[in-house]
């Protein structure tokens, strides 16, 4: 066999001739004159050291040898074109997916407007949420498993880039009918006169509650302490305590738990995307990380204003 290797373009119009079984209609198809075509087939033969076609005046007819080889390379031909196919599709979002990791606190307050807007201009993309603890979610991103991620960690991280979103406050979580719950203000002292609850060492969040308690001469004691937020916001709604909690998690539509500020110290956090530093995200990714950027910042200037 000749060291020059077939071109695909040779290989697609033997393909084609010897589906169509005529030069004639395969020229056509390819957009090519039957010279051009003739001298493709010859050109792979000669590589090949193969006849391909026994050819008349009136007929081709593929070799035996010939119509091995087209069931080879047509399979070839079609997982080739399939897939350039498929890349165009994922390129125009229409096709495709994208993975978002996000902090359980941030799921209910960023996402769903976000992916209605989304699956309005691109219905056909699949959209997977990863909702976990900001350990786990900036892991997730870390490990590629996650396109970009809305967290409050990753900040100092060299892996990752952070992008600030926003910023919120914690606050007192109370019952709708609770002493506090009218209150403008609430000082951090004043919970030791009531029972409240809080979130395990295991999570981020209580890093920044205990600093604020230590700097509390009177401790107040929690009667009880959970995993994650959403379970102190139940607490709360069935009037077992009160509960420090960052805005974002309490209930969108003002009900049985609301939420009142905390002073003295006044606390915060930062939601941000991170994303892998240095790489770059598909164009579904890009197009979701736009949307949930453009929708926090429309939130904060709507925020601002009121």
């Amino acid at each position: 066999m000749s060291a020059v290797k077939p071109t695909l373009a040779d290989l697609r119009a033997f393909v084609t001739v010897g589906h169509l079984q005529s030069f004639a209609a395969a020229a056509k198809v390819l957009h090519l004159s039957q010279p051009a075509l003739s001298r493709r087939i010859s050109h792979l033969e000669e590589v090949l050291d193969v006849r391909l076609f026994d050819r008349t005046t009136r007929s081709v007819e593929l070799t035996m040898l010939g119509r091995r080889f087209l069931v080879h390379v047509r399979s070839v031909i079609d997982d080739l074109d399939q897939s350039v196919l498929s890349l165009h599709d994922v390129a125009h979002l229409e096709a495709g997916d994208v993975t978002v990791g996000c902090v359980f606190s941030g799921v209910h307050h960023f996402l769903p407007e976000v992916i209605r807007s989304f699956r309005k201009e691109h219905p056909h993309v699949l959209v997977r949420i990863i909702e976990e603890g900001a350990d786990e979610v900036l892991e997730s991103v870390k490990a590629g498993e996650a396109d970009f991620a809305l967290n409050y960690t990753g900040m100092q991280d060299p892996e990752v880039e952070f992008t600030p979103l926003l910023k919120e406050a914690f606050v007192l979580a109370c019952p709708a009918g609770h002493v506090l719950a009218k209150r403008r203000s609430v000082r951090w002292e004043e919970l030791a006169d009531h029972p409240y609850a809080l979130v395990s060492q295991q999570s981020r969040n209580r890093v920044l509650i205990d600093q604020a308690l230590a700097e509390l001469g009177r401790l107040p004691r929690p009667v009880c302490e959970v995993r994650h937020v959403s379970t102190l916001i139940g607490l709360v709604a069935n009037g077992l305590a009160v509960a420090i909690v960052p805005q974002l998690t309490l209930p969108r539509e003002r009900g049985s738990v609301v939420g009142v500020p905390l002073e003295k110290p006044t606390i915060t956090r930062t939601i941000g995307l991170i994303r892998r530093r240095g790489r770059s995200m598909s164009p579904a990714a890009d197009a979701f990380a736009r949307l949930v950027t453009q929708a926090s910042r429309a939130k904060g200037k709507a925020k601002s204003r009121s």
